[in-house]
């Protein structure tokens, strides 16, 4: 994990009212999943990540530049995608429990 990515993450958390955490997922907030990729290469890892998470909505936060390769990179699989600001840019599936 970089230190930009640690940055972003930690901002993210703040701002949604939680801490960033160290193991597992980056940001568990009220039900919601969220991992940081910060790079192409960091999407694929994230992806995994996210799926092994139980929350019923999961997403992955990206650079503006990035949301469209990782909207195609994930589409079907049920994970949403948002910029680094917070804005959904694409809708997750809440899974079915």
């Amino acid at each position: 994990m970089g230190e930009r990515h640690k940055k972003t993450a930690t901002r993210i958390a703040r701002k949604l009212g939680t801490k960033h955490r160290r193991k597992g997922v980056d940001i568990l907030s009220n039900g919601n999943a969220i991992e940081v990729a910060v790079t192409p290469g960091d999407i694929y890892s994230s992806a995994k990540q996210l799926k092994k998470s139980r929350a019923s909505k999961k997403y992955m936060a990206v650079p503006a530049r990035k949301t469209t390769l990782a909207r195609r990179l994930l589409k079907g699989t049920g994970i949403g995608v948002m910029d680094l600001r917070c804005s959904v840019r694409k809708r997750t599936r809440k899974s079915r429990r």
